[in-house]
């Protein structure tokens, strides 16, 4: 009996020691698992486009990620999370009453990853200039000045320490009273984020040339805007 125990352990560990490295194609495996030949390659069906809805079959091609735990997944498709107008109504920022800085939020996005992505945030936004209390075109001949830019934020709260996106426009008009239509704002910016929940923060900025009452105006943002939130999924 005491042999026939010994025997049986000698065999055990003879065959664990053979499945250590497995060889397809190939006597002399360099892997745990080891598929030789130009051609060799691996099926798994839980990842076909009959057992898996992110495989969507035809000649594409897809990717295929590993998680913490070492299994593989196919990855999320890349593109668009969203595409839309997002002012509600459009938003008036008035400068200092001596035409000083001043910013407000015009309005905020919330999106949500499921996996590291490079993301590719676009925005446009109109822009009214008009006097201080917005009752007339602006024709004092001095520059006026608006920016927007972004801050990235955790699903509700910017965190306010780096902007994104930052663009400007210079608007100025002399002697008339009848200047009309919009200036614009646009700008597009690649992001590196991890998973998880974020917020785009739009920021509206005003700034006057000449440092004076009479300079005062404020702009109206988003007659007409447009935010794109796009991933690209790696």
């Amino acid at each position: 009996m005491k042999n026939s125990l010994i025997i049986s352990l000698l065999m055990l560990t003879s065959i664990s020691m053979g499945w250590s490295q497995v060889g397809i194609g190939t006597t002399d495996p360099q892997e745990a698992l080891h598929i030789a030949g130009s051609n060799g390659t691996i099926r798994v069906d839980g990842l076909n486009s009959a057992n898996n809805s992110k495989n969507l079959g035809g000649s594409s091609m897809y990717n295929v990620m590993v998680d913490s735990d070492g299994e593989l997944k196919l990855g999320n498709l890349s593109g668009e999370i969203s595409s839309a107008p997002e002012f509600e109504a459009a938003v008036a920022v008035q400068s200092g009453t001596n035409s000083e800085l001043n910013s407000s939020e015009l309005y905020q996005k919330q999106f949500t990853l499921t996996q590291r992505a490079l993301v590719v945030i676009t925005y446009y936004v109109s822009m009214d200039f008009r006097n201080y209390d917005g009752t007339a075109n602006v024709d004092d001949g001095r520059a006026k000045i608006a920016h927007n830019y972004f801050y990235l934020g955790n699903g509700t709260t910017p965190d306010t320490s780096k902007t994104y996106g930052m663009t400007s426009a210079v608007y100025s008009n002399s002697n008339c009273d009848t200047a009309t239509g919009f200036v614009y704002n646009s700008r597009s910016t690649t992001i590196t984020l991890e998973p998880g929940t974020y917020s785009v923060h739009l920021n509206g900025a005003v700034y006057g040339g000449g440092i004076t009452p009479d300079a005062a105006f404020r702009v109206l943002f988003g007659d007409i805007d447009r935010l794109d939130i796009s991933a690209i999924y790696f």
